[in-house]
């Protein structure tokens, strides 16, 4: 399971002497290729091409080794191996997503996040919560995984029948108590659901079962969780998982291009009355050489060219032939935008990768944009 505490500890990794070496290796075994741990190979194939490109570094080659043999113990549950390898510092850390990221290995000064980062944003961690009057099942659903935490039973007495004249009393005495049952059911569920939010650093909610305890709950949520919670879905209690992750899922999409759409919106009047954002390529570059950025933001599969400066690190378009920074050499960089994103990220930014409508509106100004610190 990967948190965001994960990601901040990682971004740390930019400030320790020496490079971190980062792999996101395809382990799925739906592919033939990957059974019998033929993703070993692909991993040798893609550490000696990256060898390749820092010819002599001998780090590299001893923490490729040490890669090699750490992945040799590593069980493929899920798709996609995320590892992050820091030889000086001892630091190891890995997770076997079931999502698909792309493959790749980087060499670089802190860990290589952008994959990471972008899944994160896409997929943000979702509660759901299933409740009738006795019974309640608490879910995550995260990176395309989804994870049942509890299944609470509660004893509820039953409610009784219309009674005769003779025994309206008591049958007010029964329904009140029975009452009485499944509002304490409903509280506990709610502690219960507050914990759960708190350890795992849930982003926001989901509610589901029967409607008029889903409501009941959704009230005697705290604020905190109130504010997190986005939809009660017409989900029965016996909802399967498969049922479960896919209305989640559908919940998810819609609302990530609805925010990304007003982010992309909220930055296009930025940039036009000249405030705390700018766009297209020349401008977010020089944005993030000189200035504090809050947030990067472009077209999910934007692929462009570009320079750094081994000397001062500056990032620039290819239009440049010396560093304007400091006149020294600039070097081509492959995946140009991942090391725009390590470089936001690793400054304390962050990064919002849109789709959809959203990138049709970004477009109107450039592929890329940033906004900046306040």
């Amino acid at each position: 399971m990967i948190r965001h505490r994960d990601i901040e500890q990682l971004q740390k990794l930019s400030q320790a002497p020496g490079n971190t070496l980062t792999v996101y290796l395809d382990v799925d075994q739906s592919k033939p290729a990957n059974r019998k741990r033929g993703f070993e190979t692909q991993l040798k194939d893609m550490l000696k091409q990256l060898i390749a490109q820092h010819p002599g570094d001998e780090e590299l080659v001893t923490t490729a080794q040490e890669v090699e043999d750490i992945v040799k113990r590593v069980e493929p549950t899920g798709k996609t191996l995320v590892l992050f390898r820091h030889r000086r510092l001892g630091f190891t850390f890995r997770n076997v997503l079931k999502l698909a990221l792309p493959p790749a290995a980087y060499w670089t000064r802190g860990a290589m996040l952008r994959p990471l980062v972008e899944a994160l944003d896409e997929y943000e961690r979702y509660a759901v919560v299933l409740v009738d009057s006795q019974r309640a099942r608490l879910f995550t659903v995260f990176l395309g995984e989804i994870e049942e935490h509890k299944d609470l039973v509660s004893f509820i007495p039953p409610r009784p029948d219309s009674p005769s004249s003779d025994k309206l009393r008591s049958q007010s005495r029964m329904e009140r108590h029975h009452d009485e049952s499944v509002s304490a059911h409903v509280k506990t569920v709610a502690k219960e659901l507050s914990r759960l939010v708190d350890e795992l650093e849930v982003d926001r909610l989901v509610l589901g079962g029967n409607n008029e305890v889903a409501n009941a709950l959704a009230r005697l949520l705290p604020k905190r969780l109130q504010g997190r919670l986005v939809e009660i879905l017409p989900l029965p209690i016996s909802a399967t998982h498969e049922e479960i992750l896919q209305r989640t899922a559908e919940v998810q999409e819609r609302l990530e291009r609805v925010a990304e759409l007003e982010l992309v919106r909220d930055l296009l009047r930025e940039v036009r009355k000249g405030g705390r954002a700018v766009a297209g390529l020349p401008a977010t570059l020089d944005a993030v050489n000189t200035k504090p950025v809050w947030k990067l933001v472009y077209v999910r599969g934007l692929s462009v060219e570009g320079q750094e400066c081994g000397e001062c690190g500056g990032l620039f378009t290819m239009a440049e032939e010396k560093c304007p920074q400091c006149g020294n050499t600039l070097h081509h960089v492959k995946a140009f935008v991942d090391r725009l994103s390590h470089r936001v990220i690793e400054a304390g930014g962050s990064v919002e990768v849109v789709s959809g409508p959203a990138a049709e509106t970004l477009r109107q100004v450039g592929d890329i944009a940033a906004i900046l610190r306040g």
